[in-house]
């Protein structure tokens, strides 16, 4: 079943995302920098490099899902 965007971000702030300054989701791990990007109709996850971000994987609402052990599924390369 598809999530909404309330969903996602319910979902990432249990997971110990945070949102940044212009709304998207933002999460340190091992010194590295990640972000979850979101539109009005999809989600980006992105990693941060001396290039500037760098998306990883995306998806549509529609298309993503969290299973019942609370990952997140159905974003795309």
């Amino acid at each position: 079943m598809a999530i909404t965007r309330e969903e996602l971000i319910a979902w990432a702030r249990r997971h110990g995302w945070a949102l940044d300054r212009w709304g998207h989701l933002q999460k340190t791990q091992n010194g590295t920098t990640y972000r979850l990007k979101l539109s009005r109709i999809a989600a980006r996850y992105e990693l941060k490099s001396s290039a500037g971000w760098v998306r990883l994987r995306s998806g549509y609402y529609k298309n993503l899902t969290i299973t019942d052990a609370g990952q997140l599924t159905g974003m795309t390369r």
